[in-house]
C-alpha cells in the first residue's frame, strides 16, 4: 500500500462509491454482537478455563466498532462539513447519552452506589461532593460500564479536522507505526480514564481510515494473502488464551485488529449469504449499544431472584444469558422506534 501523495487522491474512489457499503453494515452488526458478548455477567468458577476462553474471544470488542467508525469517517469524508458533522453527532449520539445518563447518575449519587472501576480510577471518589461526582460520571461515562465509550469517541468527533488533514496528506498515515507501538507498550487503562483510552485506541480508528483510503490496494492485498488474513487472527486468538497475564492485553489488542481485516475480507466475499438478522442488528446497533447493559443487569437480577445468587457460569448459562439479552434488547429498540418514531434517534440512538 503505497503512501505516495501522488496517489493520495484515491479518495476520489470513495466519491464515486455508494455511501452504503453492505459488508461494512454487516460488520457493524457483528461488532455489536461482540460488544454485547463482552458484557454478559455470570459467575464463573475460580480458574475456569471456559471463562478464559470467553474473555479471550469477546473482550476488547470496542476495537471492532472503532475500526468501522474510522473506515466510515473516511468513506464519507468527501462531503465533510465540520459544523454539520458535529450537529449530527450531538443529536444522535450525545443527546441519547445525556438523556439515558441523567437518571443513572441521579441514582448513583443519591444511593452512593459507586461502580468499582470508578473507585479503581479515583480511590477517594466517595469523599467527593455530589457535584464533582456527577461531573465525573458525565464526562467519563463511569456511571454505566459501556458508556465510557461516548466521552472517548466524542474526543474523536472533535478531532475530525485533524483526521481529515491526515487523510488529505496520506504520508501522515505513517504515524500508525509509532501509534500501534505505543498501544502495545501502554495497555488499556481503567475504563473511565478517557484520555488514556482515547490514545490507546487512536491507531485503530486511524487504521480504519487508512484501509478505507486505500480500499482498492487492500482488496488486492487481501486477495493475494487471504490465507494469511484468515489464519493469523486465530493464531493470535489462541495466543491470547495461552499467553502469560502480562502479555494478555497485547495479544488481545493484536488479534482484534487482525480480525478487522478478516471480517472486512470475508464479509465482502460472503455478503450475499449474510443472515438478514445481522443487518437488522446493524441498523439497530446504536440503540442496542445504549440499552443492552440494562438487560444485562436485568438478566443478572433474575439470577438473584430465582437462584438467590449470581447465575452460575458455564457454557449453557452464558449462551442463554447472551441470547436473552440480545433478543430483549433488539425487541426493546424496535418497540422504542415504533412508539417514538423519528424521536427515537434522539433518545436511544436508533
Amino acid at each position: 500500500m503505497n503512501l505516495n501523495p501522488a496517489i493520495g487522491v484515491t479518495t476520489v474512489n470513495n466519491i464515486t462509491n455508494s455511501r452504503y457499503i453492505p459488508y461494512i453494515h454487516s460488520f457493524r452488526g457483528i461488532a455489536m454482537m461482540f460488544i454485547v458478548g463482552a458484557h454478559i455477567l455470570v459467575k464463573w468458577p475460580s480458574q475456569s478455563g471456559w471463562n478464559h476462553v470467553m474473555e479471550s474471544i469477546w473482550q476488547n470488542s470496542t476495537l471492532l466498532f472503532l475500526f468501522i467508525s474510522g473506515y466510515l469517517f473516511q468513506h464519507l469524508s468527501h462531503k465533510f462539513e465540520y459544523k454539520d458533522y458535529l450537529s449530527k453527532k450531538f443529536r444522535f449520539v450525545i443527546t441519547p447519552y445525556l438523556i439515558l445518563s441523567v437518571p443513572i447518575i441521579l441514582y448513583r449519587i443519591l444511593y452512593q452506589d459507586i461502580p468499582g472501576f470508578a473507585i479503581d480510577d479515583r480511590p477517594d471518589f466517595a469523599t467527593w461532593s455530589k457535584l464533582e461526582q456527577a461531573a465525573y460520571y458525565l464526562f467519563h461515562g463511569a456511571h454505566l460500564q459501556p458508556l465510557w465509550f461516548i466521552p472517548m469517541i466524542t474526543l474523536y468527533y472533535l478531532s475530525a479536522p485533524l483526521f481529515l488533514y491526515i487523510d488529505r496528506h496520506p504520508r501522515l498515515y505513517y504515524i500508525l507505526i509509532p501509534l500501534f507501538a505505543l498501544s502495545l507498550i501502554i495497555p488499556r487503562s481503567v475504563l473511565s480514564d478517557i484520555l488514556i483510552m482515547s490514545l490507546h485506541f487512536l491507531p485503530v480508528y486511524l487504521f480504519g481510515m487508512f484501509i478505507s483510503h486505500f480500499k482498492d490496494a487492500f482488496d488486492r492485498f487481501a486477495e493475494k494473502y487471504k490465507i494469511l488474513i484468515t489464519i493469523l487472527p486465530f493464531v493470535f486468538l489462541v495466543g491470547t488464551y495461552f499467553c502469560p497475564p502480562e502479555m494478555y492485553d497485547r495479544f488481545s489488542f493484536t488479534h482484534k485488529v487482525l480480525f478487522c481485516l478478516f471480517f472486512l475480507y470475508w464479509l465482502n466475499r460472503w455478503q450475499n449469504y449474510i443472515p438478514k438478522w445481522i443487518d437488522t442488528l446493524a441498523t439497530l446497533s446504536f440503540g442496542v449499544f445504549f440499552l443492552h447493559y440494562f438487560f444485562v443487569l436485568f438478566v443478572r437480577g433474575l439470577g438473584y431472584k430465582f437462584l438467590h445468587q449470581e447465575i452460575p457460569g458455564n457454557v449453557f448459562t452464558w449462551t442463554a444469558s447472551y441470547v436473552l439479552v440480545m433478543v430483549l434488547t433488539m425487541l426493546a429498540v424496535l418497540l422504542a422506534k415504533k412508539v417514538l418514531g423519528k424521536w427515537s434517534r434522539y433518545i436511544i440512538g436508533a
